[in-house]
């Protein structure tokens, strides 16, 4: 946990290293970065890209989420958000056991209804109706399980999976890194039991995106790997969705190839996720965002998080996002945009993309590590004080 709001990731790295003993060269040594590089991500110069946080966090034996600051507790308790945490913990405390209901619970099908719209929640990245819901749904799902039959029953496990598969999201987006695993642990169990396909490959989607937090590359590519060979033959109840999930399952690998710094291999699987969304066009199933519009936003996120900021700029320019499009993809666009002006040295332009995430998705822009260090970069970088972007600052809170 940050000991400041002032406090980057640069200088949060140089703290822990310091406890932990550590020169500069030593942790650069560990961490496989030049010591160079981790210099200048220490007192603010660079940005510390997600590669080396995750690298860091792994030589200094703790978690990405420490580096990050994450949770911020002083935000999620102004806006009380910390609150509606627990009850979730405590719901998944149960997957698979029969309680005794006086009443039974409702048919799956009205349970998935409200499924869905949690599921919508999660894409329009509005998190507090979320989070209120998902304990009950939770429960209500496991008793179904246990209470019908036949395609009752497997509706009940899929109404169940996409729960544990939002509480993952949220868990995520708040920086809850522990809770969302144990999420991811639910769904893996759950998956199975739904006879559906794109479900197993949901899973494998979200187990990859922890291997990047971690920095396990190797695991990651390999388990979505793994995921796109299963999908072949498979049949399914969604079949548009399927290939939605082929597609994000490509884009998945390229992020962890552009983490790599294996541009080659990123613009390939960049390229294979391309072909498929010309295919598709626009498919929201499974809730996920995937099309032609997705494939470029992410090649714009690769090439911002690996420090080519010029590139991200100029991939942006092709990138027009329509008007109704998920917010919570939206959103993550201009911070990672925003990012990018931030540190090609364009002030003005980055407090734009900034504010344009916060309007479209305000609870998953508050909350975001990106936004926070995007930020600060800002305020170090400012030559006269700016009102917009101190307000910004405040209601970030940083």
């Amino acid at each position: 946990m940050s000991q400041s709001i002032e406090e980057h990731m640069g200088s949060r790295i140089a703290r822990i290293r310091k406890q932990r003993g550590l020169t500069q060269q030593g942790l650069a040594m560990r961490a496989h970065v030049s010591k160079s590089l981790l210099s200048k991500v220490e007192c603010g110069q660079k940005p510390a890209s997600p590669a080396l946080v995750a690298a860091c966090a792994r030589a200094l034996s703790v978690s990405t989420s420490e580096l990050l600051g994450q949770p911020y507790a002083e935000e999620l308790r102004r806006d009380r958000m910390d609150a509606l945490i627990q009850p979730i913990r405590e719901g998944l405390e149960n997957w698979d056991i029969a309680l005794d209901w006086e009443t039974a619970p409702r048919p799956a099908a009205l349970i998935w209804a409200d499924v869905q719209r949690v599921l919508e929640q999660r894409r329009q990245a509005q998190y507090t109706g979320m989070v209120r819901d998902l304990p009950g749904l939770i429960d209500e799902s496991v008793q179904a399980t246990h209470t019908s039959t036949g395609e009752e029953q497997r509706l009940a496990y899929e109404c169940l999976a996409e729960t544990f598969r939002c509480v993952f999201t949220v868990a995520w987006k708040l920086g809850f890194h522990d809770l969302a695993t144990v999420a991811l642990d639910r769904l893996a169990w759950t998956a199975p039991h739904t006879d559906e396909p794109g479900l197993a490959a949901m899973h494998a989607f979200l187990r990859a995106q922890t291997t990047m937090a971690s920095g396990r590359y190797d695991v990651g590519l390999r388990v979505v790997d793994r995921a796109l060979r299963d999908l072949d033959g498979q049949t399914s109840r969604r079949p548009k969705g399927i290939e939605a999930m082929r597609g994000m399952l490509h884009l998945r690998a390229a992020t962890i190839a552009g983490r790599m710094k294996d541009r080659d291999h990123a613009d390939a699987r960049l390229a294979e996720a391309r072909a498929l969304a010309r295919a598709t066009g626009e498919v929201p199933d499974f809730g996920v965002t995937w099309g032609p519009v997705n494939v470029g936003v992410h090649a714009v996120a690769i090439a911002s998080e690996a420090d080519d900021f010029g590139r991200a700029i100029e991939l942006a320019e092709d990138v027009h996002i329509p008007r109704g499009w998920t917010r919570s993809r939206a959103g993550h666009h201009w911070m990672d945009l925003g990012r990018a002006h931030a540190w090609a040295g364009h002030p003005e332009q980055a407090l734009d993309c900034l504010y344009q995430a916060r309007r479209i998705a305000p609870q998953q822009t508050r909350y975001h590590p990106t936004v926070r260090e995007t930020v600060l970069a800002l305020k170090r970088q400012e030559r006269t004080r700016s009102g917009s972007l101190a307000q910004y600052a405040e209601w970030v809170g940083t």
